[in-house]
Formats: structure tokens, sequence, C-alpha cells
């Protein structure tokens, strides 16, 4: 199936109209020509649409003619739908995409294949099971700044449980520095994303005093709809650390507020998985 049916066959399903389904990411006269297969639509408007109407990006992408698939960066279906798996901990999903990439002739598929190692393990919550030789293979691919990229920095996201905290903060405030200077969006969520698991690490190890500078810079960098998810976070985390100086119910209120907003977006198991995180760690 097309780009333009399948999208016009999931809105129908929805029962929205053109333009509640662009979702203002693209206009509604353009919209309606890539229904109509007349105009194409970029991999990075496709995704922001998919996930505006909460549809799935792997299911999607599966349900392509091949031809269509081909009009796109593989790297970044392949790429979000394991971030969304993730997510959603849904481990079958994780077993189709590693299916996925075994039987494809992308680039670094090694990588790629021990990446859905790390994935599985930290979903599974053993990461004990992640062999020494291959953590090892992965901090060299991630720490290397020879050979750095963003694909590595999406990666390193991700993984960055696997690493000691002081490599983790020694590594990240380079990246952080290099981020802070760019005003694309995509680079706006890794550098919110690198902050989170930094701060859940440092309240998971009691090192309060350290998470200062990382709070002040996740407040600079502006609020806008797709950063919304790693706003939300950072509120949780913030009033974690506030409460934790000053036990006042105001903070444990708005920690409250964050945790329900995750349900309310449609993403129960991860509210869930935020909410035992706060109940275990919250003093």
């Amino acid at each position: 199936m097309t780009i333009g049916a399948l999208l016009k066959q999931y809105r129908l399903e929805n029962g929205k109209t053109q333009k509640e389904w662009a979702a203002g990411i693209v206009s509604p006269s353009y919209y309606s020509k890539v229904e109509q297969n007349k105009h194409r639509i970029t991999a990075e408007d496709l995704i922001a649409v998919l996930r505006a109407n909460q549809i799935g990006l792997w299911d999607f992408f599966q349900r392509l003619d091949d031809s269509e698939q081909q009009q796109f960066d593989e790297f970044k279906f392949v790429d979000h739908a394991i971030n969304q798996a993730w997510y959603q901990n849904d481990q079958a999903k994780l077993k189709e995409i590693r299916q996925y990439v075994e039987d494809s002739t992308m680039a670094n598929q090694d990588k790629w294949l021990l990446y859905l190692d790390a994935v599985e393990v930290e979903i599974n919550n053993q990461p004990e099971k992640l062999s020494a030789e291959k953590r090892a293979r992965l901090q060299e691919w991630l720490f290397d700044f020879t050979d750095f990229d963003e694909t590595k920095l999406r990666v390193y996201i991700n993984l960055m449980p696997f690493y000691d905290l002081d490599s983790n903060l020694l590594f990240s405030k380079k990246v952080i520095a290099k981020l802070q200077k760019s005003d694309k969006s995509r680079h706006q969520a890794e550098l919110l994303g690198i902050i989170g698991n930094l701060l859940i690490d440092l309240i998971k190890a009691k090192r309060y005093e350290d998470t200062g500078w990382l709070i002040e810079a996740a407040a600079k960098v502006a609020t806008r709809p797709e950063l919304f998810f790693y706003k939300n976070i950072l509120v949780l985390l913030e009033n974690m650390v506030n409460y934790h100086f000053d036990h006042q119910d105001k903070y444990l209120e708005k920690c409250e507020w964050a945790i329900k907003n995750f349900t309310l977006i449609g993403m129960p198991e991860y509210g869930n998985e935020v909410d035992s995180f706060f109940r275990q760690y919250c003093d």
C-alpha cells in the first residue's frame, strides 16, 4: 500500500478530517495531495503525523509496499520504532524489529543488533545478561569522540544506564555543551533526554548536590509541543529534587500531575514505571 493510501485508511478509521489528521505539521492542502500520492512527505513529517495521531510507527512501516519503504531513510524508522517499543515495554515488537534488521542490508547492521540486545535486557531489567564483551563494544562505539555522530548520540541516550555515573557525567558535559548551541527540535529532545537520564541516576544515588547544573541547563530549553514528553519527566525529577531539600506538599503535587500526564497522553505503561520510580526514590 502507498503512503498516501495508508494514511487515508488510518485517518478514516479514526474519524478525522484531513486538517485534524495533519495536526499542523503540514498544511491541509499539502496533506491532501499526500493522500492523493501527488506530493511526497518527508520522513520527519510522516513520523510526526503518526505520533500526533498515536499510530505505531513500526506497524505503519511494515504495511507499506517495498518501493514505498525505500523512499525513506531506513535508519529513521528503525530508530523511532525501537524507541517507541522501549517506552511501551513492547518485547514482541522488538522481536519483529530484530527480525527485520537481521533480514535487511542496512548499514551498521551488527551495531543495530547489538543495540537491540541492550534494549531488550534493559526492558527486562536484567542488565547483567548483557555480556562484558558486548558492553565493551558498546562503550567503544559510543564514547569514541573521534567518530561521534548523531546516531551514536541517540543510542547513547538509551544506553546510559549501562555505564557508571561519573563516566556519564563527564561524557554528558561535552555533549550538553554541544547540543545547547543548536535550536533544532531533535537536538533539544536529545539534550533533555540526556539530562533526564542523568537526573534519574543522581536521584537513585542520592547525589542531589550534583543536580543543579542539569536542572538549569534543561530550563534554558524553550518548551515546544514536540518536547512535551521530556519536559514532563523533567517536571517530575526537578520537583523530586526540590522536595528532598524542602519538604513542601506543593512539590509532591507537581510530581503526581506529571505522572498522570503520561496516562492522559496514551502512555499508561510508562506512567506506571515512572510512578514506581517516584514511590521508591522520593524522600
